[in-house]
């Protein structure tokens, strides 16, 4: 998906309230004011007029089921998503799907790739929900001669996004390097459990299978064998955990 250019009748878009939390929320957007998204948008603060200069952000919608981008593609966006989820995903030769992430409002998608010396997207980014995204243009972020305050702080809260994202990515490999499937479900529930014990729903139950590399039907076997034994409760797509202490041994 090409970042696009500015029209001449551009101005700022109107985020909504529960948009504008969640941007000023996200790593991306922490301590941004109002100044900050004119310059992002490349409007007039006073006027909401363009001010001559290239946006660096522009909001888009897209459906469920649409490719946002392809694994090969040359890459000179990143993605921020305000509502609805996003997965990445691998498609092999024979047709299987893999889930690799998933991402969720507030989540920064393709960061890590889009600063690397050729970016390249390393699988397709598809939506798995009807979702509202911020496109954020790399080239322009970076710009040679940009050094006003809010591409700085822009930077700055990128450090810590590409530091989450490295935090993110190792224990990815930890879950990964647990053989058996308890093992691995429960280093799943700990790891992604708010401190009440309980597991949001954001993954179906193929796309949770696909994150842990095995199959639907002896996921939803173990995760019954887990329930009956009482480790965790089942609840549609959430889960609460019942006894953290079991859970965190089986974890390792």
């Amino acid at each position: 998906m090409a970042a696009g250019g500015a029209s001449a009748g551009r101005s700022a878009p109107v985020l909504s309230l529960a948009d504008r939390r969640t941007l000023l929320a996200s790593p991306f957007g922490r301590g941004l004011g109002p100044r900050d998204l004119a310059v992002m948008w490349g409007v007039d603060l006073g006027t909401g007029e363009p001010d001559g200069a290239a946006p660096c952000v522009r909001m888009a919608h897209r459906s469920r089921g649409k490719t946002l981008a392809w694994a090969g593609q040359p890459q000179t966006t990143f993605f921020v998503l305000l509502a609805g989820r996003l997965e990445v995903v691998r498609h092999r030769a024979d047709g299987a799907r893999r889930v690799l992430d998933v991402v969720g409002p507030g989540s920064v998608c393709g960061a890590v790739t889009a600063f690397a010396p050729d970016p390249r997207w390393p699988a397709d980014v598809e939506a798995a929900e009807d979702v509202r995204l911020l496109i954020v243009s790399v080239p322009l972020l970076v710009a040679e001669g940009a050094t006003d305050p809010t591409r700085q702080r822009l930077l700055r809260n990128m450090l810590g996004v590409l530091a989450e994202r490295a935090r993110h990515l190792h224990a990815r490999g930890e879950l990964l390097a647990r053989r058996g499937l308890r093992e691995r479900l429960s280093f799943w529930l700990v790891h992604n459990a708010d401190p009440a014990g309980r597991v949001a729903g954001v993954l179906t139950r193929q796309g949770l299978a696909d994150h842990l590399g095995v199959s639907r039907a002896s996921m939803t076997r173990e995760l019954g064998r887990m329930a009956d034994e009482g480790l965790i409760a089942v609840r549609g797509r959430s889960f609460e955990i019942l006894d953290a202490e079991a859970l965190r041994r089986l974890a390792g």
